[in-house]
Protein backbone atom coordinates (compact mmCIF):
# COMPACT_ATOMS: atom_id res chain seq x y z
CA UNK A 1 0.00 0.00 0.00
CA UNK A 2 0.91 3.13 -0.96
CA UNK A 3 0.62 5.96 1.77
CA UNK A 4 -0.31 9.66 1.16
CA UNK A 5 0.04 11.83 4.50
CA UNK A 6 -2.66 14.82 4.50
CA UNK A 7 -2.32 18.56 5.79
CA UNK A 8 -5.92 19.96 5.72
CA UNK A 9 -5.35 23.76 5.75
CA UNK A 10 -3.54 25.16 3.08
CA UNK A 11 -4.15 21.75 1.02
CA UNK A 12 -7.61 20.98 0.78
CA UNK A 13 -9.11 24.93 1.67
CA UNK A 14 -7.10 27.99 2.22
CA UNK A 15 -5.46 28.20 5.18
CA UNK A 16 -6.93 31.18 5.21
CA UNK A 17 -10.25 30.07 5.55
CA UNK A 18 -9.87 28.66 9.22
CA UNK A 19 -10.28 32.12 10.54
CA UNK A 20 -13.88 31.78 9.85
CA UNK A 21 -14.45 28.66 11.85
CA UNK A 22 -16.87 29.50 14.40
CA UNK A 23 -16.06 28.19 18.26
CA UNK A 24 -20.29 27.92 18.00
CA UNK A 25 -22.02 24.43 17.01
CA UNK A 26 -20.52 21.20 15.88
CA UNK A 27 -16.57 21.15 14.32
CA UNK A 28 -18.11 19.71 11.19
CA UNK A 29 -21.13 22.59 11.07
CA UNK A 30 -18.40 25.11 11.50
CA UNK A 31 -16.56 23.80 8.85
CA UNK A 32 -19.13 23.45 6.14
CA UNK A 33 -20.16 27.31 7.25
CA UNK A 34 -16.27 28.49 6.26
CA UNK A 35 -16.45 26.44 3.38
CA UNK A 36 -13.42 24.22 4.58
CA UNK A 37 -12.38 20.57 2.70
CA UNK A 38 -13.89 22.20 -0.63
CA UNK A 39 -10.47 20.91 -2.01
CA UNK A 40 -11.10 17.43 -1.34
CA UNK A 41 -13.41 16.23 -4.43
CA UNK A 42 -9.89 17.10 -6.52
CA UNK A 43 -7.93 14.71 -4.11
CA UNK A 44 -10.74 12.13 -4.40
CA UNK A 45 -11.32 12.48 -8.18
CA UNK A 46 -6.94 11.72 -8.44
CA UNK A 47 -6.75 8.65 -6.67
CA UNK A 48 -9.92 6.97 -8.58
CA UNK A 49 -7.87 4.59 -10.32
CA UNK A 50 -5.35 4.41 -7.66
CA UNK A 51 -6.83 2.19 -5.27
CA UNK A 52 -3.69 0.67 -3.18
CA UNK A 53 -2.92 4.33 -1.84
CA UNK A 54 -4.10 4.86 1.88
CA UNK A 55 -4.10 8.21 3.36
CA UNK A 56 -2.79 9.38 7.07
CA UNK A 57 -3.62 12.59 8.51
CA UNK A 58 -0.82 14.58 10.07
CA UNK A 59 -2.92 17.43 10.47
CA UNK A 60 -3.50 19.23 13.45
CA UNK A 61 -6.99 18.66 12.99
CA UNK A 62 -6.59 15.21 14.35
CA UNK A 63 -6.24 16.50 18.09
CA UNK A 64 -9.62 18.18 17.24
CA UNK A 65 -11.88 14.93 16.67
CA UNK A 66 -11.60 11.61 16.26
CA UNK A 67 -10.90 9.30 13.43
CA UNK A 68 -14.65 8.73 12.22
CA UNK A 69 -15.60 12.66 12.32
CA UNK A 70 -12.23 13.41 10.34
CA UNK A 71 -13.13 11.00 7.80
CA UNK A 72 -16.75 12.36 7.44
CA UNK A 73 -15.26 15.81 7.09
CA UNK A 74 -13.33 14.47 4.18
CA UNK A 75 -16.22 13.40 2.00
CA UNK A 76 -15.83 10.36 0.09
CA UNK A 77 -11.76 10.68 -0.11
CA UNK A 78 -12.22 9.56 3.70
CA UNK A 79 -12.88 5.94 3.15
CA UNK A 80 -9.53 6.44 2.06
CA UNK A 81 -7.84 7.58 5.61
CA UNK A 82 -6.38 4.39 7.66
CA UNK A 83 -4.94 6.52 10.74
CA UNK A 84 -3.37 9.50 11.87
CA UNK A 85 0.01 10.58 12.57
CA UNK A 86 1.12 10.27 16.41
CA UNK A 87 1.15 13.77 18.31
CA UNK A 88 4.34 15.74 18.20
CA UNK A 89 5.92 17.87 15.40
CA UNK A 90 4.80 16.95 12.30
CA UNK A 91 7.86 15.52 10.53
CA UNK A 92 8.91 13.05 13.52
CA UNK A 93 5.01 11.84 13.81
CA UNK A 94 5.75 11.07 9.76
CA UNK A 95 8.82 9.32 10.24
CA UNK A 96 7.67 7.30 13.20
CA UNK A 97 4.62 6.22 11.24
CA UNK A 98 7.01 5.57 8.28
CA UNK A 99 9.07 3.66 10.59
CA UNK A 100 6.59 1.61 12.28
CA UNK A 101 4.65 0.55 9.83
CA UNK A 102 7.88 -0.76 7.21
CA UNK A 103 6.43 2.50 4.42
CA UNK A 104 8.79 3.07 1.65
CA UNK A 105 6.13 4.30 -1.07
CA UNK A 106 4.74 7.81 0.59
CA UNK A 107 4.20 11.17 0.01
CA UNK A 108 3.72 13.87 2.13
CA UNK A 109 1.30 16.96 1.06
CA UNK A 110 1.51 19.96 3.14
CA UNK A 111 1.16 23.47 2.85
CA UNK A 112 4.30 24.19 5.55
CA UNK A 113 7.59 23.17 4.06
CA UNK A 114 9.50 24.79 6.85
CA UNK A 115 8.47 22.15 9.04
CA UNK A 116 10.53 19.40 6.92
CA UNK A 117 14.21 18.98 5.80
CA UNK A 118 15.04 20.79 2.99
CA UNK A 119 14.95 19.14 -0.35
CA UNK A 120 12.85 16.34 0.98
CA UNK A 121 12.09 14.27 -1.99
CA UNK A 122 8.84 13.26 -0.45
CA UNK A 123 7.13 16.19 -0.06
CA UNK A 124 4.73 18.26 -2.38
CA UNK A 125 4.03 21.93 -1.15
CA UNK A 126 1.53 23.51 -1.44
CA UNK A 127 0.97 27.02 -1.58
CA UNK A 128 -1.24 27.34 1.37
CA UNK A 129 -3.87 30.09 -0.71
CA UNK A 130 -4.22 27.60 -4.07
CA UNK A 131 -3.38 23.99 -1.88
CA UNK A 132 -4.51 21.23 -4.53
CA UNK A 133 -5.51 24.17 -7.32
CA UNK A 134 -1.84 24.37 -7.92
CA UNK A 135 -0.49 23.06 -11.32
CA UNK A 136 2.63 21.74 -9.95
CA UNK A 137 1.12 20.46 -6.61
CA UNK A 138 -1.26 18.09 -9.27
CA UNK A 139 1.76 17.11 -11.29
CA UNK A 140 3.81 15.84 -8.56
CA UNK A 141 1.13 14.34 -7.05
CA UNK A 142 0.38 12.82 -10.61
CA UNK A 143 3.82 11.68 -11.51
CA UNK A 144 3.86 9.45 -8.23
CA UNK A 145 0.85 8.04 -8.80
CA UNK A 146 1.55 6.72 -11.84
CA UNK A 147 5.13 5.50 -10.86
CA UNK A 148 4.67 1.22 -10.39
CA UNK A 149 4.27 0.31 -6.75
Amino acid sequence: MRILFLEFDGVLHPASATSRVSPYGTLKTSAQRAWLFRWAWILDDMLARHPDVGIIVHSHWKGLAAQQQLQSMLGPVGRRMVGVTPGGERWQGITATAEINHLRNYRILDSRASAYPPRLAELIACDPEAGLREFSVLRQLQLWLKTPQ
